[in-house]
């Protein structure tokens, strides 16, 4: 019996995706699709208790998925697919995904996207004259050295007491949580460093130029993640309170990359598209990010957006830290981590004490001296039919149709 054999399928399912958050080199790529391959086609059985009260032996259940009940082997069978798409072979996945239920995925080209040096869609079919302005901007060298260190002081590591202290997890995803700071406690009580990053964001240039309305602005709401370089997040809107009541957006979200090094760094590029939650039809346009130090993207909060996983492998981790900047949110103070929490203040725990510490004062006259407006990765198309044809019917599929990967 080979080691694979060894296990159940669930086993070799599980084993799969563990090499694959942990990838460092191509070897563990082909690993992680031989688990698969063989968790998706094993004829092991499960064996379940068919006694009917004669005494007689237990039975073998049929085969069904493969030795994967349901949930496993789609799970399974679209992480598999995932890999296959980010790898160039999309044309493989259809029969999987079609057989699970999906009738169209994202493109190849958000799957298997580009580096974050070729910023526009050169498909046959892309229309340049078309393109419509991003509901993003970029702006590149927004942090100082000092601003990444002090960022990273708190959010780089994985044990830091940021993520113990809110029992962060990734797979299974913790629930979410967030902190809102209002700009008039800001302006009366400082907050350090975080409130200085804050308003610094929000005087930005290029923000101001992009987003009329973020003047208006009263609260600005915090989170952050960190991912391995293969873990994505689910296209979403940003909501008070994760829509419950009903979604309310915010003026704009921001992305701040906690990474320092060159430009190649672990992670999948943020996407935002031209969906908004009214429409009555899947995005058309879409626009990328990729992950690069001292990088902040913003975007006009009404729209569809998510993150890419990583393709291939990458030392490091995703680190990211988001402020959403509101007109009107609630604020919900309560025991544990939650939605728009209070940030913490008399007695801070260290995560926030370092956030609030204020920094050593600069000789620099101008904050955004170095900053500079990037373009994002064009796409032409965000969805496609799951042979790789442009999606053009007019109405919305059932959520559950449509193929993310992540």
């Amino acid at each position: 019996m080979t080691e694979v054999e060894e296990r159940t399928p669930l086993e070799a399912a599980q084993k799969a995706r563990e090499i694959w958050l942990n990838a460092k080199k191509q070897s563990d790529l082909d690993e992680v699709e031989r688990l698969y391959r063989w968790a998706l086609s094993s004829k092991k059985n499960i064996e379940t208790d068919a006694n009917d009260g004669s005494g007689r032996p237990k039975k073998k259940a049929k085969q069904g998925h493969c030795g994967l009940d349901r949930s496993d082997y789609i799970s399974a069978s679209e992480k598999f697919a995932l890999l296959l798409c980010q790898s160039g072979r999309c044309k493989k996945a259809k029969k999987g995904l079609a057989s699970i239920g999906f009738t169209c995925r994202l493109a190849k080209r958000v799957l298997d996207y580009p580096d974050g040096s070729k910023e526009s869609d050169d498909s046959p079919k892309a229309d340049h004259k078309q393109q419509k302005t991003p509901p993003c901007t970029i702006v590149d060298n927004f942090l100082s050295q000092a601003e990444l260190e002090r960022l990273q002081s708190v959010f780089e590591s994985t044990t830091s007491n940021y993520w113990t202290s809110h029992d962060y997890a990734v797979e299974p995803p913790s629930p979410y949580f967030s902190y809102v700071l209002s700009l008039e406690q800001i302006e009366t009580n400082g907050f350090g460093f975080i409130g200085e990053l804050i308003q610094k964001v929000l005087h930005c240039p290029q923000l101001a130029e992009k987003f009329p309305k973020l003047p208006n602005t009263r609260y600005v709401e915090m989170w952050a993640h960190n991912r391995p370089h293969a873990s994505g997040h689910q296209l979403h809107f940003d909501s008070d309170d994760e829509g419950r009541g009903g979604v309310r957006n915010p003026i704009i979200s921001t992305i701040l990359y906690v990474a320092d090094g060159d430009d190649d760094i672990a992670g999948g590029p943020s996407m935002v598209t031209n969906q908004k939650l009214s429409d009555e039809k899947l995005a058309t346009k879409g626009w990328m990010s990729s992950p690069k130090p001292y990088r902040l993207v913003a975007f006009d909060g009404r729209y569809l957006h998510g993150v890419v996983p990583g393709k291939g492998t990458q030392d490091g981790r995703r680190v990211t830290l988001m402020f959403a900047f509101w007109d009107e949110i609630k604020i919900r103070r309560g025991l544990g981590p939650g939605s728009a929490r209070p940030f913490p203040k008399n007695v801070l725990p260290p995560w926030a004490s370092q956030l609030a510490k204020p920094m050593e004062a600069t000789e620099t006259d101008n904050q955004y001296v170095n900053c500079k407006t990037a373009e994002p990765i064009k796409l032409d198309r965000v969805y496609e039919t799951l042979d790789g044809k442009a999606w053009n019917k007019q109405e919305m599929p059932a959520y559950d149709e449509v193929f993310q990967g992540f």
